[in-house]
């Protein structure tokens, strides 16, 4: 348990250090007119280099062992699988640093769905390092950065006017694709495994923590996943529309 915890420490000095050091040396290769946006913004955009780095390294971890490694399965609940909890403590660690950005950045308190999202995700990220159970579960939530990259380039794309740009589009039209597979499409496909060990009472036996994470939290997340997909889908349908008037 000290590797993982261990693991999650060095991970938020990691990710603090990208989103000082490295992000804006990325930002400003990338978009030229970075030094020109207000302190603010620049943040929001170092945040966006941080997570979209991390969220890719999660992504690659999550669907390599779901995908490539039968032993973690819906049936297995009291597993430990180091790979699946050294990835939760990137997630943590980076989870801890976004939310350092946000104080930094002085928009803790007015991005209240997005700071819902990292207190959800702060505590779950906890159970998945403190505990060994329900390690198929755990990948499945991990899977969701896979949206990411795309989520965060939007953002930087209209950060700096380019949102009438082909590659604005193209990649709100990836970003809705990606962000049903990874948020929405997985829902269905989570409960259907989980609710037996609900039932059961499985998932209470494992711990109190685990029941909060797999039950309430993941449910809390849902829920946000579910609004923001509307939104997206809400303005890529809009866009459509507009393009073929």
């Amino acid at each position: 348990m000290q590797l993982y915890v261990v693991s999650a420490v060095c991970n938020v000095a990691l990710w603090q250090a990208v989103f000082w050091s490295l992000a804006p040396k990325v930002n400003l290769w990338i978009f030229p007119s970075y030094n020109r946006l207000e302190k603010k913004l620049r943040l929001e955009m170092n945040r966006n280099v941080s997570s979209t780095t991390c969220s890719i390294i999660l992504s690659l971890l999550s669907w390599y062992v779901f995908f490539c490694r039968p032993e973690v399965s819906p049936t297995h609940v009291e597993m430990d699988q180091p790979i699946v909890r050294l990835t939760v403590s990137i997630f943590l660690g980076h989870t801890v640093s976004e939310i350092l950005a946000m104080a930094y950045q002085g928009t803790l308190l007015e991005e209240k769905a997005m700071l819902c999202h990292h207190v959800s995700s702060l505590f779950s990220g906890y159970v998945g390092v403190m505990r060994d159970g329900f390690p198929y579960f755990v990948v499945l939530f991990l899977m969701s950065e896979l949206s990411t990259p795309f989520v965060s380039l939007r953002e930087s794309l209209y950060f700096t006017g380019k949102v009438k740009s082909k590659a604005y589009t193209l990649n709100g039209y990836v970003m809705v694709v990606t962000f049903f597979l990874g948020r929405i499409a997985i829902i269905p496909h989570y409960w259907y495994h989980m609710y037996p060990h609900v039932v059961s009472g499985k998932i209470f036996q494992v711990g109190w923590d685990s029941a909060v994470t797999g039950i309430f939290l993941w449910t809390v997340l849902n829920v946000l996943n579910i609004y923001w997909f509307y939104r997206m889908l809400r303005g890529a349908l809009k866009h459509l529309v507009n393009k073929k008037s």
